[in-house]
């Protein structure tokens, strides 16, 4: 990117051969979600009291399914709950869909990227047991459908339907005080099986919300300027990976506008295991960003020491760096001479 950058370039560079032997001996790992720019929120639709409850063991049991098949798929599932105990907010059954949209919402206004959402979907299960024969044997039926949306988009992606499931089940199935434990196991054995077929049909309706994979040839979102997939296929560490891709929160506090157009524009071009990154926030004083990546927390100091040196920063005097998990704050803490610009800059956008 910008010439004052080549002892990153170098560094890095000595880095990710040893990196690629070492994954590559490693063998296959952990599915990696390969479009972090789509993180999706999987929520209970169960304001209809035919349906099952939320709260209910047949719903866990799919939904925990269903996440992960999204997530083998290359989607990144965001969890309600552990988004909840963060907030401080109460999940509860029955509820509308309304309320479900305006939740999605809320989580978009964090100040975290792991609570932030793109796409929406709302799925809700019917099963009920009924008897076949005369009353000699037991069927459970199961149907699931719901409807995807947009988030940002304020648009409904469409819906989607999982025709009847029918499972057996004893004779005494259809009795009050046996019904619920049998349609749970009649339910829970379908499980996998509903789950993988109810991805599949999610991936496709979540399709048009991706970005083109490499070679689809659409620009992705880098530094100062839209990178191509063959420039992605090109990039150091891309696709190598470093752990399980995460969403950190990158807040930049005090830089001048060009200084942190800088950083966050290195960091997507010149750090390895970069999927993306967004602009969540910005002021005259703080600038607020999702940055996607398969990057460790120790790495991604040590990354940005070097780069800010690189800038003519001295991180132990003029510069902060604090790492909490996933949040990552960075903040020029004394005034600083204005960074000379490169000779590069003015062809960064041809």
């Amino acid at each position: 990117m910008m010439n004052v950058m080549g002892k990153t370039r170098t560094v890095l560079g000595v880095m990710l051969p040893a990196l690629a032997i070492i994954l590559a001996a490693c063998g296959p790992t952990v599915a990696q979600t390969q479009y972090s720019d789509v993180p999706v929120l999987v929520a209970a639709w169960d304001e209809d009291k035919e349906s099952i409850r939320r709260g209910s063991e047949i719903y866990r049991r799919i939904i925990s399914m269903l996440r992960d098949e999204l997530y083998f798929k290359g989607f990144r599932v965001v969890d309600e709950e552990s988004v909840a105990v963060d907030q401080d907010w109460e999940i509860r059954d029955r509820r509308p869909k309304m309320d479900l949209l305006d939740l999605a919402k809320s989580m978009n206004r964090s100040d975290k990227a792991t609570h932030h959402v793109r796409a929406l979907v709302l799925f809700r299960v019917f099963a009920k047991a009924r008897e076949k024969g005369g009353g000699a044997r037991t069927e459970v039926v199961l149907r699931i459908n719901g409807e995807t949306y947009d988030v940002l988009g304020n648009s409904a992606i469409g819906e989607f339907e999982i025709g009847d499931r029918k499972g057996n089940a004893p004779a005494n199935c259809i009795k009050p005080k046996h019904r619920d434990l049998c349609i749970r196991e009649v339910v829970g054995k379908q499980a996998r099986e509903i789950a993988s077929d109810l991805g599949n049909v999610l991936a496709t309706k979540l399709e048009q919300l991706r970005e083109k994979s490499v070679g689809g040839g659409q620009a992705r979102a880098g530094s100062g300027g839209a990178v191509t997939g063959d420039t992605e296929a090109r990039r150091p560490g891309s696709g190598s990976g470093h752990g399980i891709v995460r969403p950190y929160t990158i807040t930049l506090r005090r830089f001048e506008r060009r200084e942190a157009l800088t950083i966050i524009g290195t960091m997507a071009d010149e750090f390895p295991g970069y999927r993306t990154h967004t602009l969540m926030s910005l002021d005259s004083r703080t600038r607020r960003y999702s940055y996607i990546t398969s990057a460790k927390p120790h790495k991604m100091e040590e990354w940005i020491t070097i780069l800010l040196e690189d800038m003519n920063f001295n991180p132990d005097k003029q510069v902060r760096i604090a790492i909490r998990g996933e949040d990552i704050a960075v903040e020029k803490i004394v005034p600083t001479d204005e960074r000379p610009r490169s000779a590069d800059e003015k062809a960064r956008f041809r």
